[in-house]
């Protein structure tokens, strides 16, 4: 594995965390700020790296 597979697999799971914690990111850190939509940002985070790990194995 090469490092843009890894930054990839980095990116995917990033991705998964903040689809995981946004009601939490939103009522702790983000709590005057409204209901920031970090679970769309999460899946597009997600879907950026898990192109970046695919992309590299078709090479």
């Amino acid at each position: 594995m090469n490092s843009k597979a890894l930054k990839g697999i980095a990116l995917l799971l990033f991705g998964i965390l903040l689809c995981a914690g946004s009601e939490e990111i939103n009522a702790t850190i983000l709590y005057n700020f409204g209901d920031f939509p970090l679970a769309a940002i999460g899946v597009i985070v997600g879907a950026v790296g898990l192109y970046m790990v695919f992309s590299d194995m078709a090479e």
